[in-house]
């Protein structure tokens, strides 16, 4: 049964404290190290470890929990009368640690699949849950071939990296980058580290020797015109390679981000989230004119072999399907 740490998480540091929870929730999952068949499609990884099932930050753009809200962890809470926005859901750490030993006896030496961290939550929104990564992470290193990517909009991330810094051949890290703007990032980023501190945790890692990868994802239709600055930022030849993606029509995160950026005040953000969320056809719109602009930008810094832009066309039309099928660098789902 779920039990509630009741700690509330308002001022916590290195956040940029937007939108704090109120509750968080701890459960004991059954899985430590599982298949990840759609993180595979992405090129990202084969497996993954979740840490948790409804994350710390609440981005307005997310969509894991449309996706988790069916969960019998969440419905638990959902029950006791907070709304999904209200409250964070992770596990305990020992339940971590003892389904990933657990599911590592089934790993056969040389098996040097990766493993993300997370695919449901951040890996490192808290100290504690930095803890929890890390531990899993030493126990994959150390029992196993397995190689590591880990995925965070935290600082603390470098935490992790310096801690298992023995591992580092074995392990690439990332921040989440969609936008250079502090305005944009603190008005739907949740409890997220402010970006340009991510930035500067980004570049202290490659700076170390770290492996890294960019995350640009993300990128708003008002953020089109800055994608060079973006791309930069990451220092992208440093990079292994560069994830991008277009805000999805998955959820409920178009409406969400576009009403959060109202609040905000940041009423042109908002309109041209508007302008691609009016009908299907203008959202396509954006998603060619954003990948079309990335692949030209990443082509003229000779770096297009590190390109994979995320789009879903499953579902879509045969034209926009095939368009993205001929494109190099561009990863269908």
């Amino acid at each position: 049964m779920d039990k509630e740490i009741g700690k509330d998480f308002a001022g916590l540091g290195g956040l940029s404290g937007q939108r704090d929870k109120k509750h968080a929730f701890t459960y004991d999952g059954k899985t430590g190290i599982a298949e990840s068949k759609e993180f595979k499609k992405k090129l990202l990884a084969d497996l993954s470890c979740n840490i948790g099932c409804i994350c710390e930050f609440g981005c307005t753009f997310c969509y894991v929990p449309t996706v988790t809200k069916k969960q019998k962890y969440v419905q638990a809470v959902l029950k006791k009368g907070h709304n999904i926005d209200d409250f964070s859901l992770y596990r305990s750490k020992d339940n971590v640690l003892n389904t990933v030993k657990r599911d590592l006896i089934k790993i056969q030496p040389g098996d040097n699949r990766e493993v993300i961290f997370c695919t449901t939550c951040d890996p490192c929104a808290t100290e504690e849950h930095a803890d929890i990564t890390t531990s899993a992470i030493k126990l994959i290193m150390e029992s196993s071939d397995l190689q590591v990517r880990v995925l965070s909009k935290s600082v603390l991330i470098m935490d992790i990296a310096s801690e298992l810094e023995g591992f580092r051949d074995r392990i690439t890290y990332s921040l989440s980058t969609g936008t250079i703007r502090p305005e944009i990032s603190a008005c739907i980023e949740g409890n997220a580290s402010p970006i340009e501190d991510r930035i500067k945790i980004l570049k202290k890692l490659q700076a170390d020797g770290f492996r890294t990868y960019g995350m640009l994802c993300p990128i708003l239709p008002s953020e089109i015109d800055k994608l060079d600055i973006l791309i930069d930022e990451i220092n992208p030849k440093v990079c292994e390679h560069v994830w991008a993606e277009a805000i999805n029509v998955r959820g409920k995160s178009l409406v969400e981000t576009r009403e959060q950026l109202i609040e905000c005040g940041l009423n042109e953000d908002a309109e041209a989230i508007g302008d691609v969320m009016g009908n299907k056809e203008s959202w396509r719109n954006y998603s060619k004119e954003l990948f079309l602009n990335l692949q030209t930008k990443m082509k003229k810094r000779e770096l297009l072999h590190k390109f994979r832009f995320l789009q879903y066309v499953k579902k879509e039309p045969t034209k926009f399907k095939k368009f993205f099928e001929n494109q190099e660098g561009a990863v269908c789902l």
